[in-house]
């Protein structure tokens, strides 16, 4: 009887850990640079279409709206795709960008404006690789992302373009007081803003 229910805790402990690393094998597979579909359809359109498929948003420039879902994408044969340049994006706690598809990003110039709001799949490694818009990203919200600590946090410093930062709900920083003195002082012509709720 022992051996059995042994038997089952160990059956269930496997599916559950299985099912975890299939659904990051997921993530990361849907996260996946594509050069190819970057050169078909350039690198805005591709970029939206990444974010999208991940669960997050973009703005484009000129529009009032966040665009959230694929069938709002242009037709990628249309002859105006260059006239789609992706102004601002923001991530929440349904989306599952990472790291990985940061690439994305690059040659994005318009992106003035990213919010991450409980977004649980931005860690340190995805902040470090915002260093890809720090000639154009101007604000930068970060709400509740749990896999944040001081080593991202830090990395925001080669974000030389950025005028306004907010911080919210960082609660791994170890020493949050000394990280922002430090984020203000390597920024000097940002605006920092921190809040914790502890």
């Amino acid at each position: 009887m022992l051996r059995t229910l042994q038997s089952h805790i160990f059956k269930q402990n496997m599916i559950k850990m299985n099912t975890r690393y299939l659904w990051q094998w997921i993530d990361d597979t849907f996260n996946c640079l594509d050069d190819d579909r970057i050169k078909e359809i350039g690198p805005n359109l591709a970029c939206a279409e990444w974010l999208m498929k991940n669960g997050a948003r973009v703005k484009w420039k000129g529009c009032k709206e966040y665009v959230s879902h694929y069938d709002c994408l242009p037709n990628p044969t249309s002859i105006h795709l260059k006239q789609f340049l992706i102004e601002q994006v923001y991530a929440g706690k349904e989306a599952s960008i990472s790291h990985i598809g940061f690439s994305y990003f690059k040659n994005c110039t318009n992106i003035s404006k990213i919010e991450f709001d409980g977004c649980d799949s931005i860690d340190n490694e995805a902040l470090s690789k915002l260093n890809i818009l720090k000639d154009y990203l101007i604000a930068l919200k970060i709400n509740d992302c749990v896999n944040i600590s001081d080593q991202g946090i830090k990395s925001l410093e080669q974000l030389q373009a950025l005028k306004y930062l907010e911080l919210k709900n960082i609660n791994a920083l170890s020493q949050p007081e000394i990280m922002i003195d430090h984020l203000k002082a390597k920024l000097p012509e940002c605006n920092v803003q921190y809040c914790s709720n502890l």
